[in-house]
């Protein structure tokens, strides 16, 4: 049951952790004729071949990469630790 939990919340904490530094804000939408918006939900591309810029690396994209890498590198050492601290206590000597 623990285990179950414990990759539950790890689960859960990564994917708040993606939705609120990874994923940008969203942009307002730019107001358009009302033909143009009942016609066609998205807006048309009229420059069909171009490639799109890349997009500039942000400090979120920084600071997400750098928590992830943390998290999985200090995980192996605190389980290690928690699973040292039940077995002192479990087998601490009674006085």
């Amino acid at each position: 049951m623990l285990v179950v939990l414990i990759v539950l919340s790890v689960w859960v904490l990564l994917n708040i952790l993606f939705v609120l530094i990874v994923v940008p804000p969203r942009k307002p939408r730019r107001q358009s004729s009302p033909v143009a918006t009942t016609l066609s939900p998205a807006p048309i591309d009229r420059t069909g071949g171009q490639f799109e810029q890349d997009e500039v690396f942000s400090l979120r994209q920084l600071m997400a990469s750098v928590a992830m890498g943390a998290f999985f590198v200090l995980v192996p050492p605190l389980l290690a630790l928690r699973d040292a601290l039940v077995r002192f206590f479990r087998n601490a000597p009674k006085a």
